[in-house]
């Protein structure tokens, strides 16, 4: 009997002095993320929702959202994860970084869970991460908000639109692999596997050259001085990113000239493939396929659909355009020749 009791003693003794590994490894609390998000109400503009989403930032009541349509409307009510209605007020915007802080006006002991800003990280392409928004008004209560399930593709520079609205971004944005920016999910959060805060998700807004939707969301770790400036009354700092001044066709001048569309260009090195050809017209008539891939033109190597786009930007009317395209694993040749007017003919050799 003293032998066990010893041992046990022995195990109880290094057990307390051994530090527990699990404790070590934990994240820094953090709440749970439906308990930070509110489903925002206004007044909807034109074909625009009236519906949308926000991200508690502090505990007296302040939120972040997308700084669109119903933060500019003079009416909107905040509904917290437990079923409360708040009338917000917007406290400040900034167009730069399509952000705008709200203000819950809710009685001075009331105290919200929050995100903390403190603890944005940027993270790696490819890691797994959790979309949190009320998309498509699923949530009007206290009923939990929806839930994405998506992965970082890339982090770029967008240039995007929304109707004739420019975004105006600079900083560059996540790319989403997931489909999160829908009616409603515009200011709703992204956070990693470990809660950590990692983006604001954005607008439902096209990519201004291939005119595909486009899923992404404004790093929080662009966000928080902007955000805490604003807390504080301070002016925001607008970024900075270098033009590029190389000419280049859009994906519609592409086809509208030569018949000739690739897939869409979102991710800066998206690979040249022929996604469609439009009958009779020069690149049809020049034998491109869909699925070519353009390795070549004359003898520019070709890694991306922008690539495309510049090296065409340079040819005038009457010139030859030579491509060589991977068919099937076999090289073929083909050929464009640029028109007058903007018009294009073609021949195959």
């Amino acid at each position: 009997m003293v032998r066990i009791l010893t041992g046990v003693m022995l195990l109880l003794t290094i057990s307390a002095s051994r530090p527990c590994s699990a404790q070590t490894e934990t994240p820094a609390e953090r709440p749970d993320p439906q308990k930070v998000i509110v489903k925002l109400f206004g007044a909807g503009v034109g074909n625009l929702d009236s519906y949308g989403t926000g991200v508690l930032v502090s505990k007296t009541g302040h939120v972040i959202t997308v700084a669109n349509h119903l933060v500019s409307t003079g009416f909107l009510t905040a509904v917290t994860w437990n079923g409360r209605r708040y009338a917000a007020e917007t406290i400040a915007t900034s167009s730069e970084f399509d952000v705008a802080l709200l203000k819950l006006k809710s009685d001075p002991a009331d105290e919200f869970s929050f995100t903390d800003l403190a603890q944005a990280k940027d993270v790696d392409q490819g890691t797994p991460v959790l979309a949190y928004s009320n998309m498509f008004r699923v949530a009007a209560g206290n009923e939990p908000v929806s839930v994405v399930h998506a992965v970082i593709s890339a982090s770029i520079p967008l240039e995007a639109s929304q109707g004739r609205w420019k975004f105006p971004l600079k900083s560059p944005v996540w790319l989403i692999d997931a489909i999160t920016n829908n009616s409603g999910a515009a200011g709703g959060l992204l956070v990693d596997e470990s809660g950590a805060p990692v983006g604001l998700i954005g607008r439902e807004i096209r990519h201004a050259s291939s005119r595909t939707w486009v899923n992404y969301a404004v790093p929080m770790t662009v966000l928080k001085p902007v955000v805490t400036a604003m807390l504080e009354g301070r002016q925001t700092v607008t970024p900075t990113r270098s033009t590029e001044s190389t000419p280049m066709l859009t994906d519609q001048e592409i086809t509208t000239r030569y018949g000739l569309t690739l897939l869409p260009g979102v991710v800066e090195r998206t690979p040249a493939y022929v996604d469609a050809i439009v009958p009779e017209s020069p690149a049809a008539r020049a034998g491109f396929r869909r699925g070519d891939l353009i390795l070549l033109i004359g003898d520019a190597v070709i890694t991306s659909v922008t690539d495309v786009q510049k090296r065409m930007a340079e040819f005038r009317p009457g010139q030859k355009m030579s491509f060589t395209v991977d068919r099937d694993q076999q090289l073929q040749p083909l050929e464009l020749t640029a028109g007058q007017g903007g018009t294009a003919g073609a021949n195959k050799p």
